[in-house]
């Protein structure tokens, strides 16, 4: 987790936001939130959302970079990362 708050710092002020999608209830999304110290946003009860995108969690955590039109452009934290370098430094 300590990687994702400090990419979300790096890139926050270039129309970039983190955002997790979680199964669990509110309150337990809330307290991983903190405990994690998290800068960006965890949406509880994500089943809408990842239904949305075709993500099955079944295997743990995945990465997505999503453009502001809701396209999926990277999947994977390598190749989100290399993605969203190249788009944000250019």
């Amino acid at each position: 987790m300590p990687h994702l708050v400090q990419v979300q710092d790096t890139y926050r002020d270039r129309s970039f936001s983190i955002v997790g999608v979680t199964d669990v209830d509110v309150a337990t999304a809330q307290a991983f939130a903190r405990e994690h110290a998290l800068n960006f946003p965890v949406l509880a009860n994500g089943k809408a959302v990842r239904e949305a995108y075709g993500v099955d969690l079944v295997w743990g955590s995945t990465f997505f970079l999503i453009d502001p039109a809701g396209t999926i452009v990277a999947q994977g934290l390598e190749e989100c990362e290399e993605r969203l370098a190249m788009e944000l430094n250019s």
